[in-house]
């Protein structure tokens, strides 16, 4: 409740093409009603969502929204540039602005400056990393390609530039499956997630022989820190304590590709964060939906919950990416004051050799032409 008792409605202030007063958002964050958003953060933050939007609008800056980031960081972004990485890349390219803040992690951004080499590139905090990503390089392709020679590489997004460039290919969470059917021959190497290859080769069993590493080799793979977290003895205790039973027509229990193949084979509906988020919003449209658990990050749910405030959502608030949380309201307000001043902005913007973006690039436009 806001603390004068009154949430008059306003026209969505922070998309709005008129000035902007710290009333009128305060305004805008508490009509939200998010019920992760407590009237304590509302206080305390408000003044700082204030000026960064006052700054985004006042220098044209495009701020892409990853679903993981935490409510006030993701509500921040407009409508369409929220989204998963890869779409939220593919969105800046469109643009004008020669500014793009995305509010992600690093290997996220490289792929907008791949796919946007001349803008300005800028992150939170370098140092935010990704278990897939940090773990898994340009060599480590190199040594599969050596040993299974022919084999075209299918690359996750999740990666760094530098490994895009030695791949064949490049994949999301969402067309991995579709992507892999494209490729020629039997055989397909497909890195750096150890968990989602496994679940790709179960997809794919009839129609491909997926390499990855680890399997028959002593190849260096990567799991996702946050996935890995979620076990099939979890997955069951949820079904008891949260009363969604398999099987029961508006209850249902959501797990993402990189998850254990166990944890899949258990949920009721699987894939990547595009494709729950699209699953859900089908069966609230029905009226086929009222509790839901998503096996992912726990903001990721905390957005769902806002979107779809009619589904009782259930979360594991201690299945957090460390990495994603190192993006805060503070870390955003910085970088917009140095635009604002004509401050250097080497301490936020991501870079990329160019001959790196030419090469990352082609698996990139590869997949996007597999995809249509």
């Amino acid at each position: 409740m806001h603390p004068t008792g009154k949430t008059p409605p306003v026209e969505n202030a922070l998309n709005g093409s008129k000035e902007l007063t710290f009333e009128e958002v305060k305004n805008e964050l508490y009509n939200r009603h998010h019920p992760s958003l407590t009237s304590l953060d509302i206080e305390v933050h408000a003044k700082t969502v204030h000026k960064i939007r006052t700054l985004k609008r006042k220098h044209n800056v495009v701020m892409l929204g990853h679903n993981y980031m935490e409510p006030l960081v993701f509500g921040l972004s407009d409508k369409d540039e929220q989204g998963d990485s890869l779409g939220l890349s593919m969105f800046a390219a469109k643009t004008e602005a020669q500014y793009l803040i995305f509010n992600g992690v690093p290997f996220m951004a490289e792929t907008a400056k791949i796919l946007s080499p001349n803008k300005t590139v800028l992150v939170a905090d370098k140092t935010a990393g990704c278990s897939l990503a940090d773990n898994f390089g340009a060599e480590d392709v190199r040594k599969l390609k050596e040993l299974y020679p022919g084999a075209p590489v299918m690359i996750y997004v999740n990666s760094y530039a530098d490994a895009k460039a030695e791949s064949d290919i490049c994949c999301t969470s969402a067309n991995a499956a579709h992507i892999a059917k494209s490729m020629p021959g039997d055989t397909l190497i497909f890195v750096p997630d150890i968990f989602f290859a496994q679940n790709l080769e179960e997809e794919l069993k009839e129609e491909k022989n997926v390499v990855y590493p680890g399997k028959d080799n002593t190849a260096r793979g990567a799991v996702c820190e946050v996935h890995e977290k979620f076990t099939l003895s979890d997955l069951l205790a949820i079904r008891e304590s949260f009363e969604i039973p398999k099987g029961h027509p508006k209850r249902k229990l959501y797990a993402h590709w990189e998850c254990r193949p166990n944890v899949l084979k258990e949920a009721d509906f699987y894939g990547s964060t595009s494709q729950i988020m699209k699953d859900i919003a089908a069966r609230v449209e029905d009226n086929h939906l009222e509790r839901a658990f998503v096996a992912s990050e726990c903001e990721l749910t905390s957005n769902l919950a806002q979107e779809f405030p009619k589904v009782q959502f259930w979360t594991a608030c201690s299945v957090r990416c460390s990495h994603m949380a190192k993006v805060r309201l503070d870390k955003i307000v910085n970088i917009l004051e140095a635009i604002d001043s004509g401050e250097d902005l080497a301490e936020y913007e991501v870079t990329l050799d160019p001959a790196v973006i030419d090469k990352a690039r082609l698996p990139i436009e590869r997949m996007l032409e597999a995809s249509v």
